[in-house]
């Protein structure tokens, strides 16, 4: 734990791109939080506008965030991508400050801000090109460290954003300083090397780019990413489901739902350095299978419930398998690449979309057929499954130059 923090701090480029990922956490945890408060109670959509809205930003950003990483190897020089994505997230958070409506807003969210969404893989692509000469668990452990820092974010920002906006009447102060955050990744990418990846693949970059992604839509790799995103949705399906246990089963109030959800983003920081020290005696999938069956007890504690105040008890079991389920996917798919984390960090975007949907079809159908209750019980089989999918897909491990 204390080795990766030290060596973040004695390398400048590392800590560099530690603060920007912290200030890309920043951006999303000033917005998301708010975000359906604001389409639809501030600027008036409906919600089955605000649905297809959400869809179809994953949509482009799942799209921009894979190419993105791909050419981000062809070209080498991530500087100038950084700098250019970052600014087209100043342009879409500030238009929606400074021009509330829903034409700009559905815009800005839907076209712009996806570009700005795909910074964060290119950061974790740098990080790890930053780390490629260190022992490969050393790295991983630096990537986990780096990753605990979007985890920070999430703690100061959305307490802070609401707290400093809470007398107001809107809550489009929030956009303007996510806009802020955004200008401040793209002043900061001035100061990363522009270099060229020293990994490079020959060929054209039309050949090479679409030879990288027949690489992602093999079988193989596609099961591997359906069962990450099995394991990884459990916190996403946990997420909408456990605030409605708490409320409508358990008797809780809305309060106590914000000291839950800010009780496990800050407990996830502790463990997420936890892992990233255990990195250097245990393999990356047997943390992954530990974290998955840790929130699936989570998630099977939380359907016996009987008082809100069990279900704080449950933030230490939470926080610690969320934590490896949220560190430890980036570096497990940039190791099936080693020498292209581009290529590697491109599974991470897919792995959110997919986990995305899987939730809600579960969520849907769970919530439908057996009540929250049961839809935890659904939870814990996708976190079974996706263990089992890695654990019987780790003996087909491809190796890749």
């Amino acid at each position: 734990m204390l080795y990766s923090l030290r060596h973040i701090r004695a390398h400048p480029q590392l800590l560099l791109l530690t603060l920007m990922i912290f200030l890309q956490g920043s951006a999303y945890g000033s917005t998301l939080p708010y975000l359906s408060i604001t389409a639809i109670q501030e600027l008036g959509m409906s919600d089955q506008a605000y649905s297809v809205l959400v869809f179809v930003t994953s949509l482009c950003a799942v799209t921009i965030s894979v190419s993105l990483g791909i050419l981000s190897d062809l070209m080498g020089d991530r500087r100038t991508i950084i700098m250019v994505m970052a600014v087209m997230g100043a342009i879409g958070y500030g238009a929606i400050f400074l021009f509330p409506s829903i034409p700009i807003f559905i815009a800005a969210t839907a076209i712009i801000i996806p570009f700005f969404q795909s910074v964060s893989s290119l950061i974790f692509v740098s990080v790890r090109a930053e780390t490629a000469g260190l022992p490969s668990r050393d790295g991983a452990a630096i990537n986990a460290t780096v990753r605990a820092f979007v985890s920070a974010a999430w703690v100061v920002m959305p307490a802070a954003v609401g707290f400093a906006f809470a007398s107001s009447a809107s809550m489009m102060g929030a956009w303007g300083v996510a806009a802020l955050c955004a200008l401040l990744i793209s002043l900061s990418s001035a100061f990363l090397p522009a270099r060229p990846a020293p990994d490079r693949i020959a060929g054209t970059s039309r050949a090479g780019f679409f030879s990288a992604l027949s690489e992602l839509a093999t079988p193989l790799m596609l099961a591997r990413a359906v069962s990450m995103a099995l394991l990884t949705g459990t916190i996403r399906l946990a997420s909408t489901v456990w605030p409605l246990i708490l409320i409508s089963d358990l008797g809780g109030k809305t309060g106590d739902v914000g000291i839950v959800a800010g009780l496990i983003a800050l407990f996830e920081i502790p463990f997420m350095l936890i892992w990233a020290s255990l990195l250097k005696r245990l393999n990356i999938l047997v943390i992954l299978a530990i974290g998955g069956l840790l929130y699936a007890a989570f998630m099977a504690m939380l359907t016996l419930a009987t008082s809100p105040w069990q279900l704080y008890a449950l933030t230490i079991p939470a926080a610690a398998g969320a934590a490896a389920l949220l560190s430890m996917p980036l570096t497990y798919f940039q190791d099936l690449f080693p020498g292209r984390p581009g290529l590697g960090t491109s599974f991470n975007p897919i792995n959110s979309f997919l986990g995305n949907g899987l939730t809600a079809i579960v969520f849907g159908t769970g919530a439908h057929l057996f009540g929250y209750s049961g839809t935890a019980w659904l939870g814990v089989a996708m976190a079974l499954a996706g263990i089992f999918g890695l654990v019987i897909l780790e003996k087909r491990r491809p190796t890749v130059a």
